[in-house]
């Protein structure tokens, strides 16, 4: 009797015996078998005995039972198969990890972005391969998670993108504004030239009726108001380019401009801090006290912090029209302030930085450790950051202690942007260098700005940059 004769017999014999019977006969064949025996014959029972109780149960329970996953967990749950990628694919629990990282700020609008971008970073392109792994259907918001944690990591590992520079002004830039749309520069040729940040190209040009240099420039919802060294203030519609308005008063050049609501507020070369109303154009206060050219300007609500060379900061409450404290301290000019509710912290010629008392006025503490002038600084409730000629940036403590002193820089240092635990710092000879405040440690060095960069402004997915250069350039480096 041939094999195959022999095993029909062998499974006929099998399916009339009854299922106690089976069942003693199965454990002798198991107990008659070799190891590998045995491990063919798991890998062929394995998938039979296999359940899919996503596919059992009723949708709304699969979800719930998901809902307990980690993001991990759940990535790893969205690669069995379709069905279980599907309700592993559901809003509310990305949704949940996008406001649990404090992403949720993202949204919709920030997915749909799309730069003409040419160049890309030097230490790494912007991933490509980002979009790519987003081409399959997913939810929203888990498309948000994972953008979000791409832009942590490009930022870390300095992967970005460059438009295209932006040309147009013929000599120096002098001043810039950005919203995160719109960037509106301002140059000695007496223009202001608007760019739409998500095509790379000028949309206006605001040339008339300035007279002069544009000094500088501030940026409210649609409208833009210009300060110029002829001594007039211009309010502009950026839908449609015209001057809706000028302010006249000032008899020197103005030098600085705030928006508050509908004030705006401007400081000039005639050492005079004025108050307008932006509707009317009507001079609501004229502010007069220090005796030597005004260096900063810094609005909160209806506060106002001016720095200058007389060696003082002054504190205004621009309703009342009032100077409320002259901090005196400082042995040579003030070139940065920055303010709140609580807190004012200075930094001067004399390489020193000092926080004062927002309500009396007394310098609490002096930060000393800068061997050069201190032209930059901001704060957040954990670290105060400043740069200077020394070519380092310091971080202290709000008690006055120097955590960290961040060397990288070649030159003075100019400008900073403190966002959350990154830092980023610019200054001369080529140089933008982005840190871990925590750490104190450097993350990456962009070398993309001009010779000298003197105006920086960034968020959470760009960073732009203005030169003085002949001519003047704007420069986006984008990294979402």
């Amino acid at each position: 009797m041939s094999f195959e004769e022999k095993a029909k017999v062998f499974v006929n014999t099998f399916k009339d015996f009854n299922r106690d019977q089976q069942n003693e006969v199965l454990q002798q064949i198991l107990l008659a078998c070799q190891p590998l025996q045995l491990r063919l014959l798991y890998n062929e029972l394995k998938p039979l005995l296999a359940v899919d109780f996503v596919a059992s149960l009723p949708k709304e329970l699969a979800e719930r039972i998901f809902s307990y996953l980690s993001v991990k967990s759940l990535s790893c749950v969205a690669q069995c198969n379709r069905l279980w990628r599907e309700r592993s694919n559901h809003n509310a629990f990305w949704y949940r990890f996008c406001v649990q990282k404090g992403w949720d700020r993202f949204g919709e609008d920030l997915l749909q972005m799309r730069h003409m971008l040419t160049s890309q970073g030097s230490n790494a392109s912007l991933t490509n391969n980002t979009c790519t792994v987003l081409k399959p259907a997913t939810c929203r918001w888990k498309q948000i998670y994972i953008r979000a944690l791409s832009l942590d990591k490009n930022w870390e590992q300095g992967r970005y993108s460059v438009a295209p520079l932006l040309r147009g002004h013929k000599d120096p830039i002098t001043c810039m504004a950005c919203d995160g749309s719109t960037i509106v520069s301002g140059s000695s040729d007496n223009t202001a030239r608007v760019w739409d940040v998500q095509t790379a190209k000028c949309i206006l040009v605001l040339d008339s009726p300035h007279t002069d240099s544009v000094r500088c420039v501030k940026l409210k919802d649609s409208l833009c108001a210009t300060g110029c060294a002829d001594g007039v203030i211009r309010l502009f519609d950026l839908k449609s380019g015209r001057c809706l308005r000028s302010f006249q008063g000032h008899t020197g050049g103005v030098e600085h401009l705030s928006f508050v609501g509908s004030t705006i507020i401007s400081a000039s070369a005639d050492l005079t801090v004025r108050v307008w109303n932006s509707d009317t154009g009507a001079l609501l206060h004229t502010m007069t006290g220090h005796s030597d050219e005004i260096q900063a300007l810094v609005a909160r609500d209806d506060l106002v912090i001016t720095t200058s060379w007389d060696e003082t900061i002054r504190l205004w409450n621009m309703t009342a029209g009032a100077c409320l404290l002259t901090l005196r301290g400082h042995t040579e000019a003030v070139f940065c302030c920055d303010f709140n509710e609580k807190k004012i912290i200075s930094g001067g010629g004399d390489g020193l930085i000092k926080i004062w008392d927002a309500q009396t006025g007394d310098n609490t503490f002096t930060l000393v450790g800068h061997t050069g002038e201190v032209y930059c600084l901001q704060f957040n409730d954990d670290i105060i950051a400043s740069g200077s000629a020394d070519s380092t940036v310091r971080l202290w403590s709000h008690q006055g202690i120097l955590l960290h002193t961040l060397e990288e820089h070649i030159g003075v240092v100019r400008c900073l942007c403190l966002s959350g635990n990154r830092l980023i710092s610019g200054g001369d000879r080529k140089r933008i260098a982005l840190w871990d405040m925590k750490e104190g440690k450097l993350l990456n060095v962009l070398h993309r700005n001009p010779t000298l960069l003197h105006l920086m402004w960034a968020d959470e997915t760009k960073l732009v940059t203005a030169s003085p250069d002949t001519p003047g350039t704007v420069t986006i480096i984008n990294y979402w």
